[in-house]
């Protein structure tokens, strides 16, 4: 059974099972997929070599869903909003206590790409990523940012692949991509700046990426944050929320290209 059906109380979804290990699914899934198939931390960004690797992880995943029972049924798009680049939502349950996400292709014309990942090649910049990739980056999200942990609640198959499925707790808050709206682009990227300051992280500087800069890295436990924009952070209770940014924790070439963009 999946963590859906296992339960019908949204409420108790997306607690991990301790046969399942300490992550839950998502933990299983990204660990099998790395065991099989490495944990694409080489990947060059390189769309040919991208859908390669995506047909050999689809042929990996698909079974190991079913025989988890984690293929849910396709209705579950028809009450999707649409979303940013990587996921449309669904607002679970009245009132609202669960956010769920569905991927969608970073690349439409090719349907591969799950997220993005920071690459080198051609200078620091974000490229489509890999599924292990993705479910690797929610598991280093939930562990850096607790407080807006993701589950995995299954896998639904689309014309052209698997998308992943995620159960995120609701935060009653507004994105600061509304906010900025009221107060103006300069008075959100001062709040944004503020947060992760004092939380030690100093500002990088993307080689694609004109206006302000949306990365940010902290040496202390050599954590990077990619994509922190004003529509990924919720303001709540006086605080921030990143409810869907993108951690690393870089190595090799890629960690020398992010201090070199400090």
């Amino acid at each position: 059974m999946s963590d859906a059906a296992a339960n019908p109380e949204l409420g108790k979804t997306n607690e991990p099972q301790p046969e399942r290990g300490g992550g839950g699914w998502l933990a299983d899934a990204a660990a099998f997929l790395g065991a099989s198939i490495g944990d694409g931390a080489a990947e060059s960004g390189s769309l040919h070599a991208l859908g390669d690797r995506q047909a050999a992880e689809q042929g990996l995943i698909g079974p190991w869903s079913e025989e988890r029972g984690l293929i849910l049924a396709a209705t579950r798009l028809s009450q999707l909003l649409l979303g940013g680049t990587e996921h449309d939502v669904e607002f679970v349950g009245r009132p609202v206590s669960y956010v769920r996400r569905v991927t969608k292709p970073t690349d439409e014309a090719r349907s591969v790409g799950y997220g993005h990942m920071p690459v080198v090649t051609g200078g620091l910049r974000l490229a489509p990523a890999s599924l292990t990739t993705y479910l690797r980056r929610l598991l280093l999200l939930n562990e850096v940012f607790p407080d807006v942990a993701m589950t995995l609640e299954g896998f639904i198959r689309t014309p052209a692949r698997l998308e992943v499925v995620t159960l995120q707790q609701y935060v009653p808050g507004r994105l600061l991509g509304d906010i900025a709206v009221e107060v103006g682009g300069h008075e959100v990227r001062r709040l944004i700046e503020g947060w992760f300051t004092r939380r030690g992280f100093a500002k990088l500087y993307m080689s694609d990426q004109p206006g302000p800069s949306h990365a940010w890295y902290r040496g202390a436990d050599n954590t990077a944050v990619f994509d922190a924009k004003p529509a990924n952070l919720l303001e709540w209770d006086g605080s921030l929320r990143p409810i869907d940014v993108n951690p690393v924790r870089p190595a090799g070439e890629l960690l020398r290209a992010i201090k070199a963009a400090l």
